[in-house]
């Protein structure tokens, strides 16, 4: 009976070799120069005033961000979050995430994402952030404010 157990055990641990997970590629993405605004180009670059607040009635709200170092696979996600304000117990709540696949036509490029206003057509007063992650890992946070 031992010596069929050690023979099992002999084998599972020669054919797990073969299932070692391939090795995580490195991380060299950089997401940067973050800011807030209410319209962008067809290059996702800012063509309104960039702002840190903004009124309860601004029909879309959109963050320009530049990217550099990803790969055409890389996922990358806005997460909108309501921090504090008016809305009583919405405190850190997360009310929106969208992810794209990274372009591949430059190194260093412009992204946008843009969080139209509540069905109601007006935002609660407060403080505001977006988070820019890559593949799950946050990247940059751009805060702002409805007043």
């Amino acid at each position: 009976m031992v010596t069929i157990l050690a023979a099992l055990c002999i084998l599972s641990a020669c054919s797990s070799g073969g299932n070692t997970p391939p090795a995580a590629k490195p991380d060299n993405s950089s997401v940067t120069a973050g800011v807030m605004t209410t319209s962008v180009d067809d290059n996702s670059m800012p063509t309104s005033p960039v702002k840190t607040s903004f009124a309860p009635d601004t029909k879309a709200i959109y963050c320009s961000f530049k990217v550099a170092g990803v790969a055409p696979e890389d996922m990358i996600k806005a997460s909108w979050y309501y921090l504090k304000g008016e809305a009583v117990g919405k405190e850190n709540t997360l009310i929106n995430e969208t992810v794209t696949i990274a372009q591949s036509t430059s190194d260093n490029y412009y992204l946008a994402f843009y969080l139209d206003a509540p069905n109601n057509g007006s935002w609660d007063k407060g403080d505001y952030k977006v988070v820019i992650s890559v593949n799950g890992t946050e990247k940059l946070s751009v805060p702002f404010k409805v007043e």
